[in-house]
């Protein structure tokens, strides 16, 4: 499997998969599906590629697409804690201030 191939067809689909949960546009539609059809493309010439590769380069490959997933998921963790630590004081602020106005009844 082809690290570069995967990891650009991976991105893309984080992106396709991005736009079309957050923009309600047509636009925004069409161009998710061609990034998330690019990121097919791509997944399918790792693996092309990945078929042609001794077992040694397979599992150096592997290692090194585990390495960027779990950058991903430790970045994305680090992020939330980040912008959760930065926003909690406005968004509970908000809450209480729905709340008196009997806007809102919110139970965490």
């Amino acid at each position: 499997m082809c690290p570069i191939c995967w990891i650009s067809g991976f991105i893309a689909a984080l992106l396709g998969g991005s736009f079309i949960a957050v923009v309600n546009h047509p636009i925004s539609w069409i161009l998710s599906i061609i990034l998330i059809s690019y990121a097919c493309y791509k997944f399918y010439e790792a693996k092309k590629r990945g078929n042609k590769m001794n077992q040694e380069t397979k599992d150096r490959n592997k290692k090194t697409i585990f390495r960027f997933i779990q950058g991903v998921v430790v970045g994305s963790i680090v992020t939330a804690i980040i912008f959760y630590g930065l926003t909690y004081k406005e968004h509970q602020r908000m809450h209480d201030l729905l709340e008196k106005h009997g806007i809102e009844k919110h139970e965490h």
